[in-house]
């Protein structure tokens, strides 16, 4: 469990790395220490809020100090989409895979593939035709702006800005499955590793619907049944399930923590201040 613990907390330091890519591209200039601060602490609101994403809204109020609100936010919803085509991306290329593991379930492997492949494209078919008018000269500025998102997507296209935003998401997508790994190990459940790097990614993209408390139940019901198809008893499925999303909630203690002492001595702060 302490090793889980740790590994995930690593995940996070490359995820606020990534954020800090992510800014960087879009002009912005934000430390690491900042974006890890903004990391944790949305680790925490993302266990105690509706949804698995509430902790965004917080994790850009803190890097709305370093960023102003409006690079912010694109670079917020940047990180979160460049995590999520990274686990799109890999579970397109890990199709083949997926037929071998779910042989007598070939409906899921068509619907993973829908999702994977189709979703990809529509994030990079519409970062094109974004970037496309956004060079037409009678564009007005106020639909501009609701284009900027798919805008800012087509600026990690190539280059130095794809490969950073590649290899923190390769490490943050394994990271997670690790960690899952080392639970289901230390409950005594007998899986091996591939399993687990096909399984658990489908296990935390059906957590993302954003229609559970912190993706409590949906993720607790992707388990039971996606292990469930490989053999797995249900009661081992779902014990690993929870026994993750307790440590979701034990690793986001240090942002707990961080935000406590912030609301604890800003007020001080800025009593000194006038």
């Amino acid at each position: 469990m302490f090793i889980a613990l740790i590994i995930f907390w690593v995940a996070q330091v490359f995820s606020a790395l990534r954020c800090v890519y992510v800014a960087r591209v879009l002009g912005g200039a934000l430390d690491l220490s900042t974006s890890l601060r903004a990391h944790l602490v949305g680790l925490w609101f993302n266990q105690v809020m509706p949804t698995s994403l509430g902790g965004d809204v917080i994790k850009i109020a803190i890097l709305k100090k370093s960023l102003g609100w409006n690079m912010a936010i694109r670079s917020a919803i940047l990180d979160r989409l460049s995590g999520f085509v990274f686990l799109l991306l890999a579970t397109a290329i890990a199709l083949p895979l997926f037929t071998n593991l779910f042989p007598s379930h070939r409906e899921l492997v068509i619907a993973l593939g829908v999702i994977a492949v189709g979703g990809g494209l529509t994030i990079v078919l519409g970062a094109w035709a974004a970037h496309r008018i956004s060079k037409l000269p009678t564009l007005k500025p106020a639909f501009l702006k609701l284009i900027q998102l798919f805008c800012d997507v087509w600026a990690f296209r190539k280059g130095t800005p794809l490969w950073e935003q590649a290899w923190t998401s390769a490490i943050v997508h394994f990271n997670g499955i690790v960690t899952y790994a080392l639970l289901g190990v230390a409950l005594g459940i007998n899986v091996d590793f591939i399993t687990f790097l096909l399984v658990v990614p489908v296990i935390f993209l059906i957590a993302l619907i954003p229609v559970s408390y912190a993706g409590w139940g949906l993720r607790e019901a992707g388990a039971v049944w996606l292990f469930g198809m490989v053999g797995i008893a249900n009661e081992s499925a779902l014990a690993m399930s929870v026994c993750f999303g307790l440590l979701l909630v034990l690793a986001g203690l240090p942002g707990l923590l961080l935000f406590l002492h912030q609301s604890l001595t800003q007020p001080t702060g800025k009593q000194n201040a006038s």
